[in-house]
């Protein structure tokens, strides 16, 4: 277990720094790194904190928004949902990764309808607000592919690493 926390802090450091530096939007690590927090951790509130307390600290710099609560939502909820990933391979990550890029469009698209600031109450404006999302939706979906096979491989080197050196000890 103090592998699993080292290596989740490690990424969320990675995760944090690649945030506050210029970057494509919606072509973070975050999603990534709420996937592999709810796979890897047991208790549901360190699977969110994880995530959150990266957001948190990244938005002390960045700046906070009127969507805030449901970006942190979305998130919330992607590490939630990543417990089942739990003992899954690279192929079931993919698929999460690609199923949390899209509960993150959904999510947060419907805040940005929801603060009423951009499009009208209605469900044109709904409609509208998702349509003006699409083109930053496949940015989600390759960060998240990326990040997620990424962090995979990084937690199966860890595994390996640390297997040979009890092996070496024996």
């Amino acid at each position: 277990m103090r592998r699993t926390i080292a290596v989740l802090l490690a990424l969320a450091v990675f995760a944090f720094f690649w945030r506050i530096v210029p970057h494509h939007f919606n072509m973070t690590p975050l999603g990534a790194l709420a996937l592999l927090a709810g796979a890897r951790l047991r208790h549901p509130l360190a699977r969110a904190a994880v995530p959150l307390a990266t957001l948190v600290l990244s938005d002390l710099i960045l700046g906070f928004h009127d969507t805030i609560f449901y970006v942190y939502g979305a998130f919330a909820v992607i590490a939630l949902g990543g417990a089942v990933l739990h003992r899954r391979g690279a192929l079931a990550h993919a698929g999460g990764a690609v199923a949390a890029a899209l509960l993150f469009y959904v999510i947060t698209n419907f805040g940005v309808w929801a603060a009423g600031d951009l499009y009208p109450g209605n469900g044109g404006g709904l409609l509208a607000s998702y349509a003006a999302g699409l083109p930053f939706l496949w940015k989600t979906v390759a960060g998240n592919l990326f990040f997620t096979l990424l962090f995979y491989g990084v937690f199966q080197l860890s595994a390996h690493r640390e297997a040979q050196q009890q092996h070496a000890h024996r």
